[in-house]
């Protein structure tokens, strides 16, 4: 829990309490005394000596006093940095525990968090001197110990948070320092590379091996993101040879729900070339969901090194692909109109530059391009293709049951593919669209309500129908989610099914190709090389 390290004390990050001896551990001495006792009961059983009962029990006794006077002197123990010192968690004023479970004995405070980390809805534990340990709901509130100094508590979340997030290989090369992106035009409306080759796949059981799980949220939104370990113990994300599966989850505290955000530990390089390929049987969608699979470079502040938006839509929305950079770049208009004149069902709106400055109404680009809603892509699945080159952009979505040999056998080879399949193309000015992109990271995650699905809310006939609506609440009020129709809907039980039945990602594979004419080595991803942040300036 983010807001628990405030009240973390020196002592327990130390392992030392002022004025008391760290010389013995009495945690140590407990545990000597426990085994000195266990192995006199031993050694009397087989004879070695006569011994009584009593003296067996006044041992064991010795023992329980050493455990149950002490205070928390940590020294030789173990310890987890979210967990806090003189601190224990409260339902509420005189509840000391969640419903449906009761006190137990444990013997560490370690102990203590792995129960509650296998106990339906538990949180907190907070685990006492003399051994009791108590858990707690997402309800729950810290509260400090103020009693004698001869007895105290460790509390802490259920988990603590993961050091690192992702995976631990090394990449063998930076992504800072290359060539500039410059936009240059191919010939006829497809690549500049006619063969390409796999470089990056997720799949199968280990298909989150190669992401980070991203905790923060900046889209003032319901999702309350995970790190790996818990969206796993939750069933929020599952992996199979079937595939993967990620979705929304059950409530973790009022106004939030479990929701997971994966980065890519790999980036790919737009100036030479990449598709990027997700094959899928479920999209999430319905009100209140606003998920995305999208491109963007972390190495510096957005929109600076780019941002390429796939599948984004919110509520019954329909998608729109979409790139921001903070350069003057223009779309090729001639070109895109020529090449999207066999797109059948175009939606012919168009923004043509790509320049994005939201507080200036400045949205990004924009190309001419067939839109469909969440609930269409789930109805229709198969292939979802994005070719990104120095020349422009091509989204293709590939029915299941056309999709062609050359991509099944990892070697596709887009510029044969069928022109119907394609959905937008957005090829560059050549003149104007320098430096507009730096090496992509690909991102998959579910936002809840928020900027997006909170504040168009009211344009949604589907949210509309929920029932939440004025004058019982107050639509986009996304900074007050107690108000928010949207934040109010998610948190009630009658949103539980829609939210279990449409809300998932299911998906085969996310694959990523590179031109076979290239060997480029593998580039880390900026939020990994900066250790989970995301857009620090270097």
């Amino acid at each position: 829990m983010e807001g628990d390290d405030r009240l973390l004390t020196p002592e327990l990050e130390t392992g030392e309490v002022p004025g008391r001896s760290t010389a013995t551990s009495k945690w140590a001495a407990r545990s000597l005394a426990v085994a000195a006792a266990l192995l006199l009961t031993a050694l009397a059983a087989c004879g070695f000596f006569d011994t009584s009962h009593a003296e067996v029990s006044s041992t064991l006794a010795e023992a329980d006093l050493a455990s149950t006077v002490m205070e928390f002197d940590l020294t030789g123990m173990k310890t987890e940095k979210c967990w806090l010192n003189k601190s224990f968690w409260v339902e509420k004023p005189g509840v000391y525990q969640m419903k449906g479970t009761s006190k137990t004995q444990q013997i560490s405070p370690a102990a203590c968090q792995l129960l509650c980390a296998s106990t339906y809805k538990c949180e907190h534990f907070s685990y006492w001197t003399d051994g009791a340990c108590l858990l707690t709901s997402y309800l729950a509130y810290p509260q400090e110990y103020t009693g004698p100094d001869d007895s105290g508590v460790i509390s802490g979340p259920r988990v603590c948070k993961e050091v690192n997030n992702g995976p631990t290989d090394q990449f063998s090369a930076s992504a800072l320092g290359l060539p500039q992106f410059r936009a240059k035009q191919a010939p006829g409306c497809g690549s500049l590379h006619d063969d390409y080759k796999l470089a990056w796949s997720a799949e199968g059981e280990t298909f989150f091996d190669g992401w980070q799980f991203i905790n923060k949220s900046e889209t003032r939104g319901a999702e309350w993101y995970l790190n790996k370990t818990e969206a796993f113990h939750r069933g929020v994300v599952f992996a199979s040879k079937a595939g993967a599966t990620m979705r929304v989850g059950e409530q973790v505290q009022p106004f939030k729900r479990r929701s997971v955000m994966l980065h890519s530990a790999q980036a790919w390089r737009p100036d030479v070339g990449f598709i990027v390929v997700m094959k899928y049987k479920h999209v999430p969608y319905g009100p209140g969901v606003w998920p995305a699979f999208w491109l963007v470079n972390s190495d510096t502040s957005w929109p600076k090194g780019g941002e390429l938006d796939i599948l984004e839509y919110a509520n019954d929305e329909t998608n729109k692909v979409t790139f921001h950079t903070d350069k003057r770049c223009n779309l090729n208009v001639k070109k895109m109109l020529q090449c999207s004149e066999d797109i059948k069902d175009i939606d012919p709106k168009m923004i043509v530059s790509c320049y994005t400055n939201y507080s200036g109404n400045e949205l990004g680009c924009l190309p001419p391009q067939v839109r469909k809603t969440g609930e269409w892509y789930s109805k229709n699945p198969g292939v979802l293709a994005l070719l990104w080159d120095a020349s422009g952009i091509s989204y293709f979505h590939i029915p299941e049951s056309e999709i062609p040999s050359d991509l099944s056998a990892n070697q596709p080879r887009p510029n044969t593919w069928k022109s119907e399949w394609r959905m937008a193309f957005m090829p560059f000015d050549d003149a104007s669209c320098i430096g507009i992109a730096r090496p992509q990271e690909i991102v998959l995650n579910i936002a809840i309500c928020g900027d997006w699905a909170g504040n168009s809310w009211w344009g949604c006939e589907e949210c509309r129908a929920t029932g939440y609506v004025p004058d019982y609440c107050i639509p986009g009020h996304v900074t007050e989610p107690a108000t928010d129709c949207c934040t109010i809907y998610v948190s009630n039980p009658s949103a539980e099914q829609p939210l279990k039945t449409k809300a998932f990602f299911d998906i085969d594979y996310v694959k990523v190709f590179e031109p076979a004419s290239y060997d480029l080595p593998a580039y880390p991803a900026g939020t990994y090389r900066n250790g989970g942040l995301f857009g620090t300036d270097k």
